[in-house]
């Protein structure tokens, strides 16, 4: 197989928390178990952990004081092959092989400076780029641009916070701790990839779907293969530095119909799986695909219920929507 059909789509996503503490604190950081010999810490990781130690000192002498910090970052590797009625909607890999060389690098940052903000001044989190390649110096740049950015929200946030504390009466909740100490753990785990071969993918989504076209009720169908590959990299202010990876695959089968009265009907089906000899035989997907058109053209079929008066039994959020 070539070099462009190894490509992988790989999108990098970095979660940034920062806490600040009502009063001020310096977090201390704990010092962190050995690391798995059995796999290689990432370049990644390393920046990762250098730019923490560096922002907490830093933020530490500020007014208010960095209390925690913590980044996450993620890197997903994803294959897709779907198609539609018969024919090929799409199949990609758009990036270079290999999981240092993403062809995406986005980060998502959010903050959580309290527990009070997070109820009343919760920050969206919006998806920033990281740059492409493990450079440590550009990477800790990015990350200390965010990092800054965030601790300024978070500042705001708690003025908000102790505004609000001046002119309301503070219940148990509200003196309750917002922020509990945990132990730090070391996992240092070695990074997933996938490789799969989109051809018979491809021509496994056009089978299926074709199948469907025997049902005149069925006025659309498609069937999606996903493969996915996820690393995982974390280090927070507490000690705690993890890399880890896991792979997915899902077959996804979804068809559509509508009623003679104009009502649109459609069943969904998927198998999910870890390993690749787990994956679905043909009998098992047609199997799922007559069950689906069954029920589909049961429902295209049937009348509409007649509204109806009973009792009912309601519990839990359930029952909150009735009886606030």
């Amino acid at each position: 197989m070539t070099n462009s059909n190894r490509s992988r789509l790989i999108s990098r996503f970095c979660a940034l928390i920062l806490l600040a503490t009502l009063a001020p604190a310096k977090a201390q950081m704990a010092k962190a178990a050995p690391p798995d010999a059995q796999a290689k810490r990432s370049p990644l990781l390393a920046a990762l952990q250098v730019e923490l130690e560096r922002s907490l000192k830093t933020l530490g002498t500020l007014d208010p004081q960095a209390y925690f910090i913590g980044y996450t970052v993620t890197d997903t590797q994803r294959i897709n092959v779907s198609g539609s009625n018969g024919a090929l909607l799409n199949s990609d890999e758009a990036a270079t092989a290999g999981w240092k060389f993403p062809f995406e690098r986005a980060a998502t940052v959010w903050i959580i400076p309290t527990k009070l903000v997070s109820a009343r001044c919760r920050a969206a989190g919006q998806a920033r780029r990281l740059p492409l390649d493990d450079d440590a110096d550009v990477l800790r740049r990015a990350i200390w641009l965010e990092t800054d950015k965030q601790y300024r929200v978070a500042s705001q946030a708690l003025i908000k916070i102790k505004t609000g504390k001046e002119v309301k009466v503070e219940t148990a909740e509200g003196r309750a701790p917002d922020f509990s100490r945990e132990q730090p753990h070391t996992y240092i785990g070695a990074p997933a990839s996938i490789a799969v071969e989109r051809k018979p993918w491809e021509e496994k989504v056009r089978a299926y779907t074709k199948s469907f076209r025997a049902s005149t009720a069925i006025i659309n169908s498609i069937v999606t293969f996903t493969a996915q590959a996820q690393n995982a990299y974390q280090v927070t202010s507490e000690g705690t530095q993890l890399q880890f990876g896991q792979i997915r695959y899902r077959l996804e089968l979804f068809i559509q119909g509508k009623a003679p009265d104009g009502m649109d009907i459609d069943r969904y089906y998927n198998f999910d799986w870890v390993n690749p000899t787990d994956a679905p035989d043909d009998n098992a997907v047609y199997a799922a695909a007559t069950t689906m058109r069954k029920e589909l053209e049961g429902l295209v079929a049937a009348p509409i219920n007649d509204p109806t008066v009973g009792p009912a039994l309601l519990t839990g959020r359930a029952a909150a929507v009735f009886f606030p």
